[in-house]
């Protein structure tokens, strides 16, 4: 028991541990988690591939890669903050908890980072004015307003999606105002603005003057014919289009905005902003708010013992 005891409050242990956890860590960042096998097998040579799929580092943070070095360094961290506060009571005076408080904030640290990394769930979507996406657990969040500003050279100063959500008695919003490190909270879920996008908008007339609006990938049937919008070309002035009838398979056709293409016309060619939201569920966010908060109050009274023990 003695030598189990002290091979946890190593201090051998608790560097090589806090090394491995800092360094795979690093590795981890650099490769994609969470894909299926053929995308690593596309990315990476075979054996490589096979490694990082069989050794579960494509999902390093839920695997025993991590979870298990994570729990010898909070083992390690527990052992020595018993040892040491048992230590600290025995004495009569100049009690020090400075550092078991530092201890039991990064243990706390610890729980949160297996918390959030095991069971983090995120989401992300790119929505236009009067896009709605459907909510975890019900309910629409609709992007009523989108806005972007920018400084004089261009570059991105602000980003801002105004949304509401509907049929969900319990998170209805009226309209709020989602800015970078301005989230909306539902609940366990978290709505951030992280992106800004736009995307090519082919306004088509069809037969009897119905009008349609599509978006790359989108289709309108009319008059027994389809015309799927491919994308934009020509620098935005032209489209690429695919006509299709019950005859065949299609045809492609190079458009502008006045031309007639089957018994579809061409009204024109814009783009419409995307705003990207990504929709985040953290479980240990608060544990690891709590952990920090902790080690910084016992690295407060740490230093603050360390300072009085030097003056005259």
């Amino acid at each position: 028991m003695r030598k189990l005891l002290s091979f946890f409050t190593s201090m051998r242990l608790a560097i090589v541990l806090i090394a491995y956890l800092a360094l795979a860590g690093t590795l981890a960042t650099f490769v994609p988690q969470g894909e299926e096998p053929a995308f690593y097998a596309s990315r990476y040579p075979r054996l490589l591939a096979a490694l990082v799929v069989d050794s579960g580092f494509s999902g390093f943070f839920r695997s025993w890669l991590f979870i298990l070095p994570a729990f010898l360094f909070f083992a390690n961290l527990s052992a020595c903050t018993i040892r040491r506060l048992s230590r600290e009571i025995g004495k009569k005076e100049r009690r020090r908890h400075g550092p078991d408080l530092l201890h039991f904030g990064l243990m706390i640290l610890v729980v949160g980072s297996i918390l959030s990394f095991s069971g983090r769930e995120e989401g992300f979507v790119r929505l236009a004015e009067g896009d709605a996406v459907e909510l975890p657990g019900g309910g629409l969040l609709r992007l009523e307003r989108f806005e972007h500003e920018r400084y004089a050279d261009g570059r991105p100063l602000e980003w801002t999606s105004e949304v509401s959500v509907s049929g969900d008695a319990a998170r209805k919003v009226e309209a709020y105002p989602i800015r970078v490190n301005h989230p909306l909270r539902l609940g366990r879920y978290a709505v951030y603005q992280v992106s800004h996008d736009v995307e090519p908008v082919l306004a088509v007339l069809g037969p009897g003057g119905a009008a349609g609006s599509l978006a790359r990938g989108e289709e309108l049937e009319a008059g027994g014919f389809s015309l799927l919008f491919l994308g934009a070309e020509d620098g935005g002035t032209g489209a690429l289009v695919l006509l299709k009838d019950a005859a065949g398979p299609g045809k492609s056709f190079r458009v502008a905005a006045g031309e007639a293409v089957g018994p579809f016309r061409i009204a024109t060619l814009a783009v419409r902003d995307l705003s990207g939201l990504k929709a985040v569920a953290d479980p240990g966010y608060l544990v690891v708010l709590v952990g920090l908060l902790i080690a910084a109050a016992g690295m407060f009274f740490t230093f603050i013992r360390k300072i009085k023990d030097f003056r005259p």
